[in-house]
């Protein structure tokens, strides 16, 4: 796939990311959802994935840019009267960041996206 679906996937994963994360959750049955810690963790592993899938950048950018939406999530969760920040939800999410770049090789596998070493290393 090229760089511009990759980019429309992560743009409507990062909208459905962040509805999802500020949405009241409180008539949702707790046995319904997943852990908390493990739905964070799994959307942060998608949204990396996606963002090296489109831009294939070092891996400090998308580390940077998803602990900086992380924090900005966590911020405005605590800025909502139905949800509350917390500091474990963002180690979650950088759990989660790091899982992308291990699955990465085998995802660029799945989708044959030509790897180079855009994970680890900057491009020259």
């Amino acid at each position: 796939m090229s760089p511009i679906v990759w980019r429309l996937l992560l743009l409507c994963a990062f909208c459905v990311a962040s509805w999802g994360f500020l949405k009241d959750v409180s008539g949702i049955p707790s046995a319904w959802m997943p852990n908390d810690k493990v739905m964070h963790g799994l959307v942060f592993l998608t949204l990396t994935t996606l963002w090296q899938a489109s831009f294939r950048q070092p891996w400090l950018y998308p580390v940077l840019v998803m602990a900086g939406y992380g924090a900005l999530i966590e911020v405005l969760q605590g800025m909502t009267p139905v949800r509350s920040a917390d500091a474990m939800d963002w180690l979650a999410d950088m759990l989660g960041v790091a899982l992308a770049f291990l699955v990465w090789p085998l995802f660029c596998r799945w989708f044959s996206i030509q790897q180079v070493k855009i994970a680890f290393t900057s491009q020259k």
